[in-house]
């Protein structure tokens, strides 16, 4: 791998509830290290904002040509305030289905743009981590 190459570019909330779980599974899967997206909501503003200036996917695209990640990681979260939070959905069923429905169309507009394979989780407040 060259030098200034990565494994992984990950995208996901702000949130502070999640950062250890996330970490620890992070970092145990990608030893070398991987480029992160950070932003409130995770995929929401990736998928609501129009192509052209998005920000998000700008740091997408950043990472893609100076590390060439070679895989995408979308988390998306429980409870997440951007959604007006677990109690918008009154139960996790619901909650799930939306988390899963904006995973998918940011796989989407990730797969017109970008040649890299892509992962889609959510994190419950637990701490488990479910791939989706």
């Amino acid at each position: 791998m060259p030098e200034h190459a990565c494994k992984a570019l990950v995208l996901h909330c702000l949130d502070f509830r999640f950062r250890k779980s996330l970490s620890e599974f992070l970092s145990s899967r990608f030893k070398e290290g991987y480029d992160l997206v950070s932003a409130a909501g995770g995929v929401k503003l990736l998928i609501a904002d129009p192509p052209d200036g998005n920000f998000l996917l700008e740091q997408i695209r950043i990472s893609d040509e100076l590390h060439k990640p070679e895989v995408f990681l979308l988390i998306q979260h429980e409870d997440c305030g951007a959604y007006g939070g677990s109690k918008a959905f009154g139960d996790y069923q619901k909650e799930l289905e939306l988390q899963k429905s904006e995973l998918e169309k940011a796989e989407n507009l990730l797969k017109q743009q970008f040649s890299q394979s892509i992962e889609k989780y959510l994190i419950r407040l637990s701490g488990e981590i479910v791939s989706l």
